[in-house]
């Protein structure tokens, strides 16, 4: 049969030759003319399914921006005073029970050279909030850190591994009903989180800090470890992950 772009052309010369298969050839057209709508259809709704897919875990920064704006000078603006990073104790619990506490968690990501897949790196906490659960390692920032800084900073402090800082994922706000900072009558804690993707070359030895006991490498593909039962959170950073490089055609 002749390409589609010619088939009305061919249909004529049919019916003027051959009257008798007239009715045969119009009732051809017509299945050809329904299928190649119903075959358009579907695949607009299935392409439709796969942008409302990737909006609903969209939101990443561009890729080696961390969203910082200075309005005055960037170095004395940066400069971490000692003060401001060490606080003392009793004033940190206070300020964990009565404050939101501004943090970076890092999904520390590798290519395993055996399968070249990618991996990132969950720890098992030792401490409140969430003891026990394994969770990207993270923690507060330190007035005059950007989210790159403190998200490189954290990943040395808690897994000695070194990389850079790639981009926001996503940006959370945590409720915890205890912390390590609890006393009688006020427990609990609010932390709000930018999550912030950080690449490690493969074959970096890991050296955990004491926040944590135990260390794993696990998949990036969230359809993974869901089945795995890893912790919401941890799912959740991971679809932003997977968002973003289905949109912009980047490597799994």
């Amino acid at each position: 049969m002749p390409p589609a772009s010619n088939l009305a052309r061919y249909s004529t010369r049919i019916i003027l030759e051959h009257p008798k298969t007239a009715s045969h050839v119009a009732v051809g057209f017509l299945a050809f003319a329904f299928g190649s709508v119903v075959t358009s259809y579907i695949h607009q709704f299935v392409s439709s399914r796969k942008r409302i897919g990737d909006r609903e875990n969209a939101g990443a920064s561009r890729e080696f921006n961390d969203l910082s704006f200075f309005y005055g000078d960037e170095k004395s603006l940066t400069t971490i005073e000692r003060n401001c990073s060490h606080l003392p104790g009793e004033f940190y619990g206070q300020l964990v029970r009565d404050c939101i506490v501004a943090c970076v968690d890092c999904v520390i990501v590798r290519v395993n050279s055996v399968n070249d897949s990618k991996q990132c790196i969950l720890v098992e906490r030792k401490d409140e909030p969430m003891k026990g659960s394994w969770w990207f390692p993270g923690g507060r920032m330190f007035k005059g850190e950007t989210f790159f800084d403190a998200a490189l900073r954290k990943c040395k402090e808690e897994t000695g591994l070194k990389g850079n800082a790639v981009q926001i994922l996503t940006c959370t706000n945590t409720f915890f009903p205890t912390s390590s900072w609890d006393v009688e009558g006020i427990k609990g804690t609010q932390t709000m989180n930018a999550v912030v993707l950080v690449e490690v070359a493969d074959g970096s030895e890991v050296l955990l800090d004491k926040t944590s006991d135990r260390f794993r490498w696990t998949s990036t593909d969230p359809e993974d470890i869901s089945t795995k039962e890893e912790d919401k959170y941890v799912v959740s950073a991971l679809n932003h992950l997977k968002a973003w490089n289905n949109t912009f055609k980047r490597k799994d």
